[in-house]
């Protein structure tokens, strides 16, 4: 039976997200269903006493099965990530009750090394610059598949996420200084709300088709959308400036469609934003350049950054080794 005051904690912790980090929806969803394995393992003993608590959280979930199933090691390491921030805040919000639980308690909540490196955060997908290279080079009079080559060409230089480009106005579109202003003021839909400019790689083909369908839209209103529909029988631009709630399932199925014209592997539209990451590091040369990136995409600090997708390639690894002698 689960202890109560624990649900209320929990609550508690996930009303801090809603109002004070402004976490979004879809992000409470997920943290939700993490955090009901805390709250399951916990039983009817109240958090406090946690570190007593046999079997350990971590082994609890590498044992825990449902359906016949066990869970996934990538969720493994998400519930634990979430638990280490919960017991975190709570410390904060409820020191005298919480006195028990410690810090280097609360550092061994992590996968051991064989869940980590079957969690599949080592060697995450994402596009290329050859194949976004080849869907731009598609050759089609397809306004339709016109519009999806420029959202493979604007998500990888920029970076930005689906859903801020299915609702970025023209206004927040900067190409003299070769930059998108990603200002949720202005109607751009970022993560948690965050505000910030953000510059395109300077990869002059997917630039070029860039500029051109910003020709296109430059004779609309500014307020109207960047990234425009398009009218039914396929033959013109519809200015709009309405972006409604999940327009950025548009821009997924556009991906979808070019990446099958021009016969490149489908991968989400965020793996986009991952190709852009992984083009800068590897022409990143110094610390200081890595924080570039890191501002470029909107993180809070060069740490998200890394933990995402600081891990180099076996391909990377091996080109780095063998050339210290040199």
């Amino acid at each position: 039976m689960i202890n109560r005051q624990n649900y209320h904690d929990i609550k508690s912790y996930l009303d801090y997200m809603e109002n004070i980090q402004q976490a979004e929806k879809s992000t409470l969803k997920r943290a939700w269903s993490h955090l009901r394995h805390l709250l399951e393992w916990a039983d009817e003993k109240p958090f406090p006493r946690s570190p007593s608590i046999t079997p350990t959280f971590p082994t609890y979930l590498v044992n825990y099965v449902s359906n016949g199933k066990k869970l996934a090691p990538s969720t493994i390491v998400k519930c634990l990530t979430q638990a280490r921030q919960f017991y975190a805040y709570a410390k904060t919000a409820w020191q005298s009750r919480y006195k028990t639980i410690s810090d280097t308690w609360i550092a061994s909540l992590k996968p051991n090394r064989k869940i980590r490196s079957n969690s599949g955060m080592r060697n995450h997908k994402f596009y290329t610059l050859d194949q976004v290279m080849k869907i731009v080079e598609y050759d089609t009079d397809n306004l339709h598949l016109k519009r999806a080559k420029v959202a493979v060409a604007m998500l990888f230089c920029s970076g930005m996420r689906a859903d801020a480009l299915a609702s970025l106005p023209i206004i927040c579109v900067d190409l003299e200084n070769n930059c998108v202003l990603q200002f949720p003021e202005m109607g751009v839909r970022t993560k948690n709300y965050k505000s910030g400019i953000t510059y395109l790689l300077p990869i002059d083909p997917l630039l070029e088709l860039i500029h051109k369908w910003d020709e296109m839209v430059r004779s609309f209103p500014e307020y109207c959308l960047w990234y425009s529909p398009i009218s039914r029988d396929n033959s013109r631009l519809i200015p709009t400036t309405i972006a409604y709630y999940g327009r950025n399932s548009t821009v997924q199925k556009d991906v979808r469609m070019i990446c099958q014209a021009a016969g490149v592997a489908y991968l989400s539209p965020h793996k986009l934003r991952h190709g852009h990451v992984m083009y800068a590091i590897q022409h990143a040369k110094t610390i200081k350049d890595l924080k570039a990136i890191s501002a470029n995409v909107m993180h809070s600090s060069l740490v998200v950054t890394d933990q995402i997708y600081g891990v180099l390639q076996d391909i990377d690894v091996k080109n780095f080794i063998t050339s210290l002698e040199k």
